[in-house]
């Protein structure tokens, strides 16, 4: 966020993003303060949402003055961001944990679909909470769309592959699949498991997974 003096995060934060501020908490205080301002902040916006949510909200639930919120973050969207960088890396993050070289390529799918839609249910309650923040915080559309582009360069780079090895035809386009993929992937799971509020992910691991093998044309048989 331009102008933000947020102090650094004690969070991951994801490939190619550079840290909001070189400033960090030089005690071991200082950081214990920052991470419970972020769990207090988290636990806050989950319950009241984005736009309902105030800074004395955060900092009681946080145990902490007023005053020590601004020392690590500018305002509440400051926070928010940072949360927002937190949860979407882990969402995203899970997916590079499958080799590239996994033998069997439809398992390789149904790995990647397990990962990422196990990571979506453990934060479905924050992406309420993004769901919110799209109308009311600008900077929401670009910070998601980074991890986006990763997920999406990653499924592109692996269609590739499996032309190259006979597996799907030359005639799909690569970027495109994985732009069809990779939106039908993050909307099924939020409709899943924010909308409707369910639980059993390996029926919707299965069912996404035939889609994908549909849509890219592999007979698993």
């Amino acid at each position: 966020m331009p102008g933000s003096r947020s102090s650094g995060s004690t969070y991951r934060l994801p490939r190619g993003r550079p840290a909001m501020s070189d400033k960090l908490p030089q005690t071991p205080h200082g950081f214990r303060t920052r991470g419970a301002l972020l769990r207090a902040g988290r636990k806050v916006l989950e319950q009241k949402g984005l736009h309902k949510t105030r800074i004395a909200d955060v900092a009681a639930e946080a145990g902490v003055a007023v005053g020590s919120f601004y020392v690590h973050f500018d305002n509440k969207e400051d926070l928010f961001r940072q949360l927002l960088i937190a949860v979407e890396d882990e969402v995203y993050g899970e997916l590079s944990t499958v080799a590239p070289g996994t033998a069997d390529p439809v398992q390789r799918i149904l790995e990647t679909n397990r990962l990422y839609l196990t990571a979506f249910k453990r934060n479905s309650r924050f992406w309420r909470v993004i769901e919110e923040s799209v109308l009311l915080f600008p900077d929401a559309p670009s910070v998601l769309s980074e991890r986006r582009v990763y997920y999406r360069s990653r499924t592109e780079r692996a269609i590739r592959r499996m032309q190259q090895s006979g597996l799907v035809a030359t005639t799909i386009e690569p970027a495109a699949a994985a732009l069809i993929l990779g939106a039908m992937t993050e909307r099924l799971a939020y409709m899943w498991f924010v909308f409707d509020d369910r639980s059993d992910l390996d029926d919707l691991t299965g069912y996404l997974t035939r889609l994908w093998l549909n849509l890219l044309g592999i007979d698993d048989r």
